[in-house]
């Protein structure tokens, strides 16, 4: 199993919806900007195709700037910057928000 994801606090009404993808810890070394780009294909394909969503996002505790570069090269833009939002290993943290409109 590479990992597992799916749309998350979906909001029906205003056509919106959180991207949640966890990978097997053993495969991110190697292949974590690969399969990280072909589940973003998967789901905004179902999102934006299938579900008529408008807009899709993923809300993450600023530890992985790594996915940072895979979301930019998906065509996801930086909503928001949550300073000091969560509280992480005893410390406070930013949580950023990569989103991605839908251009039908």
């Amino acid at each position: 199993c590479v990992g597992y994801g799916g749309l998350v606090h979906i909001n029906w009404h205003d056509k919106n919806a959180e991207i949640s993808f966890l990978m097997n810890t053993s495969h991110e070394k190697l292949n974590f900007d690969k399969y990280w780009e072909i589940f973003l294909e998967m789901i905004e394909d179902i999102a934006f195709n299938d579900l008529n969503f408008s807009k899709i996002y993923i809300y993450a505790f600023d530890l992985r700037p790594n996915l940072y570069k895979v979301l930019e090269n998906k065509i996801f833009f930086m909503d928001a910057r949550l300073e000091k939002h969560a509280y992480f290993n005893n410390k406070l943290i930013d949580v950023v928000i990569y989103s991605k409109l839908n251009k039908k």
